[in-house]
């Protein structure tokens, strides 16, 4: 696979496998983090200050990041292979879990890749033939670092000065909740569009 990155106006440099069709699959990864003791509840996430909870949860999730392969010594435009890009997805959403969640990786157990992605195309991007793809994977934890995740959420949403010191990637959130598929209703606390597609999509492969 050749790997290589675009970078947008904000200043991030996102990754994407070219394809043999000339797709640009920018890559993405989403984590069902599960209650240890109840498998049926995972952890989603809350927007910050929104003012409502309706449609302001999803599960830890976000894009690959061109720094991360740079940083190793990977060149734009070179070949990678699949065990290669899986562990740098795994470090990814690592990172993701820390920044949107306020979770250690130390906090989780059984981190899992796997056999699904969800599929997308991207004209928002601007870019001739984008799609974004999202990585599956799944992870455990418990109430307690989950409350201990409220905790850490809680101080970066009470205190506006360090909010503001901090990247955009690491104040995205202020909630952590435990949710569960069960209660129809539960669905209108996930955006719509493909974050309540994902969620959906992996209940019905579980």
């Amino acid at each position: 696979m050749e790997i290589d990155c675009h970078t947008f106006p904000s200043g991030k440099s996102y990754a994407y496998i070219k394809t043999m069709s000339d797709q640009k699959v920018f890559l993405r990864n989403i984590l069902f983090l599960h209650n240890s003791k109840n498998p049926k509840q995972i952890a989603l996430v809350h927007e910050f200050g929104k003012r409502t909870d309706k449609a302001a949860w999803e599960p830890p999730k976000g894009q690959m990041e061109w720094k991360e392969f740079a940083a190793t010594g990977v060149k734009r435009g070179s070949k990678i292979s699949a065990k290669n890009l899986e562990k740098y997805q795994r470090e990814g959403v690592l990172r993701e879990l820390t920044e949107e969640a306020k979770i250690l990786p130390e906090e989780i157990k059984s981190l899992q890749r796997l056999p699904y992605v969800y599929k997308q195309a991207w004209p928002e991007s601007r870019i001739p033939n984008a799609f974004f793809c999202y990585q599956y994977w799944k992870a455990t934890t418990t109430h307690e670092v989950l409350f201990e995740a409220q905790k850490r959420l809680n101080i970066l949403k009470e205190d506006k000065d360090l909010k503001a010191m901090l990247p955009a990637d690491n104040s995205e959130k202020d909630g952590i909740k435990w949710w569960s598929p069960l209660d129809n209703r539960s669905w209108d606390d996930i955006y719509g569009d493909f974050s309540k597609k994902m969620t959906s999509l992996y209940f019905k492969v579980l």
